[in-house]
C-alpha cells in the first residue's frame, strides 16, 4: 500500500538524515520494510542463517565459503532475471529476498553486507553502471570479486569494465559504497519503480536517495523529470 512505503522510506529518513554515518546495513533493511531497527533479531530466516554460517566457520575455518554456501545453498537465493525483474521492490528490499528466494544485484547484495556486518567480515559492495558486486578482502590487491547474479562467480575489474563500457560513467565507481550510500542508491532503483506511474510515490523515494547519496547524479536528474511531469507543475 501507498501508506505503507511512504512511511518507510519517511521513518528511514527520521531514522538517519543529518547522521548517516551512523547508518547500517541492517537497521535500514528494517526501516524500508516498515519494521522498526534490530527487527532481524525475531526474524527465524535470519538468525538461522547466521547459524549456518558459524557452524560451516567452525567446520572449514573459510569464511568466504561460508558466506557463498549461506547465500546460495542454505537461503538457496536465485537470480530473478535480467531485465525487470531484477528490480522490482521484491528483488531490491532484502528481507522480501529472504522470504521469495529471488534477487536481483541489490537486494543479494544488501543481505551480504548486513551478514558482513553481523560477522565483522571483509567484504564491500561496488557500484558500476546500473549494477553492484561484492568484493571479498581488505586488500584490494587481493581481493576477490564477487558476482551476485551469478553466485559468486568472479569476474576481475578489466572484465567489469570491458562489460558496463557503455556506461553511463559517473566517477563513483569501483568504489565501496558506505551503508548511507547504497541505501540512497536503493531508494533512488525504488523510485524509478514509479516514475511512470506514480510521481509523489516515486519524489518521495529520490528525496530519501538524495539524503543518503546526493553526489549520484541520477538522483537529481530523475527528480526533475518526475517534477516536470506533475500535472500543477509550473
Amino acid at each position: 500500500p501507498v501508506l505503507i512505503v511512504v512511511f518507510a522510506a519517511s521513518l528511514t529518513l527520521v531514522l538517519w538524515s543529518g547522521r548517516a554515518e551512523t547508518m547500517n546495513f541492517r537497521d535500514a533493511a528494517c526501516t524500508f520494510e516498515d519494521r522498526l531497527p534490530e527487527c532481524l533479531d525475531s526474524l527465524e530466516s535470519w538468525n538461522g542463517g547466521l547459524a549456518y554460517f558459524d557452524s560451516s566457520l567452525a567446520m572449514t575455518g573459510d569464511t568466504l565459503w561460508s558466506l557463498k554456501s549461506l547465500l546460495w545453498t542454505y537461503w538457496g537465493l536465485e537470480f530473478a532475471g535480467a531485465g525487470d525483474a531484477a528490480v522490482t521492490a521484491e528483488a531490491i528490499l532484502p528481507l522480501h529476498v529472504l522470504q521469495m528466494k529471488k534477487s536481483g544485484c541489490k537486494g543479494l547484495s544488501w543481505l551480504a553486507m548486513m551478514v558482513a556486518e553481523a560477522r565483522n567480515l571483509p567484504l564491500s559492495v561496488i557500484m558500476l553502471p546500473g549494477h553492484v558486486f561484492l568484493r571479498y578482502g581488505a586488500d584490494s590487491s587481493t581481493a576477490i570479486n564477487l558476482e551476485p547474479n551469478r553466485e559468486g562467480y568472479s569476474y576481475s575489474d578489466a572484465e567489469y569494465r570491458e562489460k558496463y563500457k557503455a556506461g553511463p560513467w559517473t566517477g563513483l565507481e569501483f568504489k565501496p559504497l558506505s551503508p548511507a550510500q547504497f541505501v540512497g542508491l536503493a531508494a533512488f532503483n525504488m523510485g524509478n519503480l514509479y516514475l511512470d506511474s506514480d510521481l509523489r510515490r516515486a519524489l518521495t523515494w529520490y528525496r530519501m536517495a538524495e539524503e543518503f547519496f546526493a553526489e549520484y547524479p541520477g538522483i537529481k536528474a530523475n527528480q526533475e523529470i518526475a517534477k516536470s511531469r506533475l500535472p500543477d507543475h509550473l
